[in-house]
């Protein structure tokens, strides 16, 4: 209930809410002593002053309240009653107060036709008063002044309001672009993380049981140094994104400087491509791979959203391919699309490998990179043959 009261408050009284509450509260005090006078003495009793100054008054309260929400109207009714009541210099008081309070309220109306037709109506009756107030006329010196000051005054307070609010909004749109541009971020890191770790991971859990299954020494010893040289490459990676991560640089990575493998921030497609190749050969499969040169004429950031994809489809191929199987790596140039196709044959039971991770982000993650480059990403399982299909506008 107070938070409600406090908002009704201060929509009420912010703004021309003021100058409506402070112009009222002045006419009443204006008119306070001809509306004592109308009680103790009558209608028929009191002078003409008191009744026209009382009603007048009252007149414009009413008036005055109506500009909270109607500022044209407001200002129409005020100018029909300056020109039929306020048209001498018997309520030189009234004359004031009103011409002040509503030249304000004009200040504040954002229709630059409404505050023209008031300043040209309001001048139009100055004139009318010069003529028909005679010796009055003279009191158009302190009129005139009062009304222009609280005109510009009102005005140019209502215009810094105005571009301090304006500031706001800007400040605000800001911070909600900067929210939504980290947020996006933190799901392309989270994305290259998933892309970079699930990958190299599960190939090292496959050499691993390869190693630790092995009759032959000399196979567990490669599959040792498969694990080694990925667990390198993974370290590196890692290393070199916390680097773009962190403003200072302070965690470069003395290897950038000689190791030419792909990394999570420089990657070419082709080379991307004949590493994973090697990856699924390592595990074991039969490899067939095409690959065609003029994918290198590709942007940095399309090579890099293939490269990732290239990616996570070898450690699908790893993770729930029949191994031993066949499978196919092609990345080529098709009309105006590159594209990149990689197929393998999976279990019969269609059972994914067992004490490998699982999870539900790889694709997902590879349509996102695709489609965020105009391209189409589809998969399909045909006759025991996984088929994965990508592919970005040339």
């Amino acid at each position: 209930m107070n938070e409600r009261l406090k908002g009704t408050l201060a929509r009420l009284f912010a703004g021309r809410g003021v100058i409506v509450w402070v112009g009222i509260v002045v006419l009443l005090a204006v008119s306070s002593s001809e509306v004592i006078t109308l009680l103790q003495d009558g209608l028929a009793g009191s002078p003409e002053i008191s009744v026209q100054g009382s009603l007048v008054g009252l007149g414009l309260c009413i008036i005055l309240a109506l500009g909270l929400r109607w500022t044209a109207a407001a200002l129409g009714l005020f100018i029909a009653v300056a020109f039929f009541f306020l048209a001498n210099g018997a309520m030189f008081f009234w004359t004031i107060v009103a011409f002040m309070a509503f030249s304000a309220l004009a200040a504040t109306s954002s229709a630059r036709s409404i505050r023209a037709a008031y300043l040209t109506l309001c001048a139009a009756w100055a004139v009318q008063f010069a003529f028909q107030a005679h010796g009055d006329a003279v009191l158009l010196i302190a009129v005139v002044p009062l009304a222009a000051m609280a005109y510009v005054v009102t005005r140019s307070i209502y215009l810094l309001r105005e571009k301090n609010a304006f500031a706001l909004r800007q400040m605000q749109t800001v911070e909600e672009q900067t929210r939504l541009a980290v947020d996006r971020e933190r799901k392309n890191i989270a994305r290259d993380l998933h892309d970079i770790v699930a990958h190299d991971i599960t190939v090292v859990a496959m050499q691993s049981k390869a190693a630790k299954f092995a009759n032959d020494g000399q196979k567990a010893l490669e599959a040792l140094d498969i694990i080694a040289k990925l667990s390198t490459e993974t370290l590196h990676d890692l290393r070199l994104m916390l680097n773009v991560l962190r403003a200072d640089g302070t965690m470069a990575d003395p290897l950038s400087r000689s190791n030419d493998k792909p990394a999570a921030t420089t990657v070419y497609a082709l080379q991307g491509a004949e590493l994973f190749v090697q990856r699924l050969k390592d595990a074991n499969f039969k490899v067939s791979s095409t690959t065609d040169e003029k994918i290198s004429e590709l942007p940095r950031s399309a090579q890099t959203a293939i490269y990732r994809v290239m990616q996570e489809g070898t450690t699908n191929v790893i993770k729930h391919g029949a191994l031993g199987a066949k499978c196919t790596f092609r990345l080529t140039v098709v009309g105006a699309e590159a594209v990149l196709e990689i197929t393998n044959q999976i279990e019969n039971s269609g059972k994914k490998a067992s004490g490998l991770p699982e999870g539900g982000t790889g694709l997902i993650g590879m349509g996102d990179r695709m489609r965020a480059f105009g391209g189409k990403f589809a998969t399909d399982s045909k006759n025991g043959v996984w088929r994965l299909r990508a592919s970005i506008p040339f």
